[in-house]
Formats: structure tokens, sequence, C-alpha cells
């Protein structure tokens, strides 16, 4: 019988947006949303972000 692996859900790759007050998106030329990264390293952790997901709560992202 095979053992099952417990697996966790965790961060990989955070972005952030920017939009103005009416919820227009700041966008690239090409028109796609302009995507950020943060400048400074966070000193919270962002464990309290996936807290209570389950992998069950995950869709896998296309393999392009």
């Amino acid at each position: 019988m095979t053992k099952t692996t417990e697996l966790y859900v965790a961060v990989n790759t955070l972005t952030f947006c920017l939009h103005d007050e009416d919820g227009n998106e700041v966008l690239n030329k090409d028109g796609t949303t302009k995507e950020y990264y943060l400048t400074y390293k966070a000193n919270k952790g962002l464990d309290w972000f996936v807290e209570g997901l389950e992998p069950t709560d995950l869709e896998e992202l296309p393999n392009d």
C-alpha cells in the first residue's frame, strides 16, 4: 500500500496592480494589466493568506 503525502498550500508568486478610484487598472502599452512586485521585504509573513486553504481549493494553471 502506498503512503500518501500530506500537501500544504503556500504562496509562490504574488503581484499587485494599481487602479484609479473608478476601478480602471493601469495598463501596459499592449493593453494588459501592469503588474508590480513589492520593492521591500515585508516584515509580516503571508502565512495568514493561505490559512485554511486546502489543495482541493486550487486549480492548476495550464502548462503553456
